[in-house]
Order: C-alpha cells, then sequence, then structure tokens
C-alpha cells in the first residue's frame, strides 16, 4: 500500500531475542528475533515462523511467558545457556 506508513513498535525493533506465540499449543511459545522484511521469527531453536498477533499490538509478548508449558523446551534450554 504505497503512502502507510507502520508505526514502530519497540517489540519488534528491538535488538534482544524476545518471545513469540507460534500457536496456542504446549511448547510452542518461542524465543527470537523479529524480522521486519520477512515478517517472521528466527527462533534459538531454529523454528522460522509467522508470529501470532496479540490483542495488545505487536507481535512480541510483554515479557517472559508466564505458562512454563508453553514454552519451547529448545528454546528454554538456548536462552539458559547463554
Amino acid at each position: 500500500m504505497a503512502g502507510v506508513t507502520a508505526m514502530a513498535n519497540p517489540r519488534t525493533t528491538d535488538p534482544r531475542p524476545l518471545w513469540f506465540l507460534r500457536s496456542l499449543a504446549d511448547a510452542d511459545t518461542h524465543r527470537g528475533s523479529y524480522s521486519k522484511v520477512t515478517r517472521s521469527v528466527h527462533s534459538d531453536c531454529g523454528v522460522e515462523f509467522v508470529p501470532r498477533a496479540l490483542p495488545l499490538g505487536g507481535p512480541a509478548l510483554p515479557g517472559r511467558p508466564l505458562d512454563p508449558a508453553q514454552v519451547c523446551p529448545q528454546c528454554y534450554r538456548a536462552r539458559n545457556a547463554r
């Protein structure tokens, strides 16, 4: 769409890895970096996906996931290995 400018969202331009929902299934919240070019997440576990839209705006969670059962085990291990 020509002439349309998207507002910058700090949760999509932050260079630090953030948490994103791939689906509402267990172990499907991933930690990774969001690419505005491909509109996809490149996660620590190697999965690339388009994140689910969140009701508060932006694709990233505002913090750490509250439910440990929702977190991808590989992303969790990668986060704790750093």
